[in-house]
């Protein structure tokens, strides 16, 4: 595993490889909770695949800052961001993920390009008032769409997390709908929103990794 720190756009991005020649280009927006077990996560999705890939994550400072009404995040991934990584590394499969915030960005990011293959929404802040309406309206353009939550999320008194269930069941709805059974997942991980993060998130990248290299 190596790793390469740089600047691009206004943007400090890091560039974890695992394996030789990647074959697949994993693009997360990383936020200050996640920097120190970036790492981390990359070994434990290089555990549940064989198959060469590279990281780029993204910092940012505020998750709010890339809300739906605001491009600016969104413009520098399809503009900066991805034109780099495939000028370094050639025409490779694309894929986006993110956690809570970083989920709900990552599954917007869909619905506005087909640049990507795939996306690992992973306990997605689905409870945001306008999604539901806007998701009917403007389907993901990915090929597969892994979805997942914690199973105690929805069983607290305390919103938002109390709403998760509602919400995931009715996004994996559309999605079936969408893609069919095959190329869409939702998967319940044990614990609340805050438990194994980086674990939940690897099993995400794993999932897209494995479906697009492998068709499985």
């Amino acid at each position: 595993m190596t790793e390469e720190t740089l600047h691009i756009a206004d943007h400090c991005c890091h560039l974890i490889s695992c394996g030789n020649t990647p074959a697949c280009l994993l693009v997360k927006p990383l936020g200050v909770f996640e920097r120190k077990c970036l790492r981390e996560e990359c070994g434990m999705i290089a555990e549940r695949t064989s198959v060469p890939f590279v990281m780029a994550a993204f910092e940012v400072e505020d998750f709010d800052a890339f809300r739906h009404e605001d491009p600016k995040t969104f413009d520098f991934v399809t503009n900066a961001l991805i034109p780099n990584l495939l000028g370094r590394y050639g025409n490779l499969p694309l894929v986006v993920g993110g956690y809570s915030l970083g989920g709900l960005f990552a599954l917007w990011c869909c619905t506005q390009t087909h640049a990507f293959e795939a996306v690992a929404a992973c306990s997605p802040s689905l409870w945001v008032e306008w999604w539901s309406g806007y998701a009917t309206a403007n389907p993901p353009q990915a090929h597969f769409l892994y979805l997942s939550v914690g199973d105690t999320e929805e069983k607290t008194h305390k919103k938002p997390f109390s709403m998760m269930g509602d919400c995931i069941r009715a996004q994996h709805e559309r999605n079936l709908q969408l893609v069919g059974p095959a190329r869409c997942t939702l998967e319940w991980n044990k614990g609340g929103h805050f438990n194994e993060i980086e674990q939940r998130k690897a099993k995400g990248f794993a999932w897209c990794i494995s479906k697009i290299i492998n068709g499985e």
